[in-house]
């Protein structure tokens, strides 16, 4: 297991390549010292025995791993606003394939008729907007078990990772980040009863009647700004907006972010977001 870990640590991009570097005796000394690794195995075996441990095995390592920056003060420095923490929250494929595959693999028919295997994760990490570092999470594997009548989804993992953060960690204080597939009522009621917060992406094409709701009664409020290069920030927002049908029961407040031309009819970038912090 720290074999594996020490292929990803030293970034190689092949077992074999790490095999061979670790040959060189400068290396196999730092296997010794950084991971306690005496002796390197051979890529069959390192997969055999990894393959066959499941990934819960690993929800411990993450949650001790958390927890000692929080005893010694460390995470102090990721703190982001209302004092609690900023999780970012996205899917990410690790392995595809055309031709290897299991049951558990998530599939994909492509245009040219052939399917695709995959398996991805869903990756929570702590990260702030001033620091380079990340602390990870235990990801959430997405994943087709057996008795799935459907194939497993980036936000059906979404659903079943946020209870398990507020288990393994019942005091923390965080701030969910995610795009606008999570922009769902379902999924903001499942923050609010685990006490979280959230800032998520929305878009016109995905929250029809919220955007047709803003622009008939949103009187956003504004703020503007030219930068030396003569382009216009221009920073919108409204809270209390409806998120669906106008139900006071999923009110949500409003950001939008454009990048103007100096004549300001032209975008070069816009970005909304939703989220439960007022907006002042």
């Amino acid at each position: 297991m720290m074999s594996g870990f020490a292929c990803m640590f030293f970034q190689d991009p092949s077992i074999l390549q790490f095999q061979r570097r670790m040959e060189d005796e400068r290396k196999k000394s730092n296997m010794q010292t950084f991971f306690g690794v005496e002796r390197i195995p051979g890529d069959t075996q390192m997969r055999e025995v990894i393959d066959g441990i499941r990934e819960d095995a690993m929800r411990p390592v993450f949650r001790e791993f958390l927890l000692r920056l929080q005893k010694t003060g460390c995470l102090q420095q990721f703190k982001f606003h209302d004092d609690s923490y900023l999780c970012s929250v996205d899917a990410t494929q690790y392995f595809s394939s055309e031709t290897v595959h299991c049951s558990r693999c998530l599939t994909k028919m492509h245009r040219d008729g052939i399917t695709g295997y995959s398996h991805s994760v869903l990756q929570p990490a702590i990260v702030h907007p001033r620091m380079r570092q990340v602390v990870p999470m235990m990801p959430e594997e997405i994943l087709n078990s057996d008795g799935m009548e459907k194939q497993d989804c980036e936000i059906n993992a979404g659903k079943r990772l946020i209870p398990k953060i507020r288990k393994e960690h019942p005091q923390l204080k965080l701030t969910i980040a995610g795009d606008a597939l999570y922009s769902t009522k379902p999924f903001i009621d499942l923050l609010a009863a685990n006490r979280m917060h959230y800032i998520l992406g929305v878009k016109p094409d995905r929250h029809k009647v919220m955007f047709r709701w803003i622009d008939a009664y949103g009187s956003l409020k504004e703020k503007r700004f030219t930068d030396r290069k003569g382009k216009i920030h221009l920073y919108e927002w409204s809270n209390g907006v409806p998120l669906n049908g106008g139900s006071y029961d999923d009110r949500v407040n409003f950001i939008r972010f454009r990048i103007l031309d100096p004549r300001g009819k032209k975008a070069s970038y816009t970005g909304s977001w939703i989220t439960d912090f007022e907006v002042t």
